[in-house]
């Protein structure tokens, strides 16, 4: 049996992250990056993108895309990043709360999925 695919996009930029804090219910809340599912007959690049077209009015572009790592988990999970962005840092979708750039020193893994720790620093290489 396959698993799904999802992915994770971060900006990153001058040795700091841009994360959002997303509700996944009313009593949970986690800084991450944008991500979903891949859907069918669609890269995991361009569900990225559309990913963050859907939840912000923030533009990245496909060859600014840098695959940074395969989380095997639950699901098969593609990380990126990029350091390039266009628009507006606001929000579309209502299950994001807030957007914040943390620094390399200061990221919030005590808020943030369990595991992150172990590849986000990969982003900053």
């Amino acid at each position: 049996m396959n698993k799904r695919v999802g992915t994770v996009c971060f900006i990153v930029q001058d040795r700091k992250i841009l994360l959002a804090l997303i509700e996944y219910s009313p009593n949970d809340k986690k800084w991450n990056g944008i991500g979903g599912y891949v859907e069918e007959n669609e890269t995991p690049e361009d569900a990225a993108i559309r990913e963050f077209n859907e939840e912000t009015f923030i533009k990245i572009n496909k060859e600014d895309l840098t695959k940074v790592k395969e989380v095997d988990s639950d699901i098969k999970l593609i990380v990126f990043k990029t350091d390039k962005w266009s628009g507006e840092l606001k929000i579309k979708d209502p299950s994001i709360k807030e957007f914040k750039w943390f620094s390399f020193d200061n990221i919030p893994y005590f808020q943030m999925l369990e595991g992150d720790s172990n590849w986000i620093p990969e982003l900053f290489k």
